[in-house]
């Protein structure tokens, strides 16, 4: 069994040549640990978080457990999507790989700039062993981001019908949703263009390949997107999956909220825990850190809720306690996961 290579020393390109990290990328991954820490101390001078609340976390073990489970729900729920989404590239992941590759992602997404890290991992462990198709891998898999970006926009917009009072007397809310809105349009527009404009996007893929040392690698990666034509099937799944899995954070927020806040617990957490993680999931600092707990500091109080950023805070904590199995995947080596049908 081969060991992982190691992620912070080493990125695949396209044509699976191992890229040296430069210091320059260590320096700043550096910075933005200091920003989020900066933030954090910031956020506690301030009185706006409270660090003895999370002193709970460690004597609520039953709470602690039902939100270790929830999480686990997310990562099996998103696990199923990945697999999903590359069956109409022709390729087959099994959902045990799928889920090695889904914890191992959440570790370094803990601790490596937002969600980001992530993702770079799920990349160059699904394409690893595979370099013919490499520009099709990772085509999906930044598909399986974008259908998970797209949920979490959709969310809070699914569920503002509820809220119209609150949304109506908080002009913040409401250019907030604004926000969201264009953002989750624009993301349904560009891949509707795919599906539905095939030649145009083809001709202008051709057009910006000529400056590109790997000429055919825009086409490629038009084509993978338009393999999802008429698959509306696969395509509403992974939606429907992405939309549980957000829906297993709102719930591990409010068993946070549970412990901190009491008064706190309230519907308006399916309005604002959506947009806070968006914020969250900003490549600034080192899994959000800082950056995510003044976000959903902010939105709490504009719903007139309390305990936001302490409650992101546990939920990192127990994130970083199921961080604990991809770190085991990870130190024994993640195989090969992706195969052609």
């Amino acid at each position: 069994m081969s060991s992982a290579p190691g992620l912070k020393n080493t990125l695949a390109d396209p044509n699976g040549a191992a890229r040296p990290k430069k210091p320059r990328e260590a320096v700043w991954a550096i910075v933005r640990l200091a920003v989020g820490i900066a933030l954090l101390v910031c956020l506690a001078k301030w009185r706006l978080i409270d660090f003895g609340e999370l002193i709970k976390l460690f004597t609520a073990w039953p709470i602690t457990l039902a939100a270790l489970a929830l999480i686990f729900l997310d990562i099996f729920l998103m696990s199923i999507r990945l697999c999903w989404l590359f069956r109409p590239q022709g390729l087959h992941l099994p959902l045990l790989r799928s889920l090695d590759l889904t914890l191992v992602s959440s570790l370094f997404a803990t601790f490596l700039p937002g969600a980001a890290g992530g993702d770079i991992a799920k990349l160059f462990y699904a394409a690893k062993e595979n370099k013919g198709q490499r520009a099709e891998i990772v085509t999906t898999v930044a598909f399986d981001r974008a259908v998970g970006l797209f949920s979490i926009l959709l969310l809070p917009l699914l569920f503002a019908p509820l809220f119209m009072p609150l949304i109506g007397s908080v002009p913040a809310l409401q250019i907030l949703l604004a926000i969201t809105a264009m953002l989750a349009a624009g993301m349904l527009a560009a891949f509707l263009l795919c599906l539905f404009s095939y030649a145009w996007v083809i001709r202008a893929a051709k057009w910006i390949s000529r400056a590109l040392p790997v000429r055919e690698l825009p086409e490629r990666v038009v084509a993978s997107v338009a393999a999802y034509r008429g698959r509306w099937g696969v395509l509403c799944a992974s939606l429907a999956a992405s939309l549980a899995a957000n829906l297993t954070l709102i719930a591990a927020t409010a068993l946070a909220i549970y412990l901190i806040s009491p008064s706190s617990l309230s519907l308006k957490l399916c309005l604002v825990v959506p947009m806070g993680d968006v914020a969250n999931s900003l490549p600034l600092t080192p899994g959000g850190l800082g950056v995510g707990e003044t976000a959903f500091g902010a939105l709490f109080r504009i719903a007139g809720l309390r305990g936001g950023a302490e409650a992101l805070l546990c939920w990192r904590i127990w994130r970083a306690m199921v961080g604990l199995v991809g770190l085991a995947i990870y130190l024994r080596g993640v195989r090969r996961a992706v195969y052609s049908d």
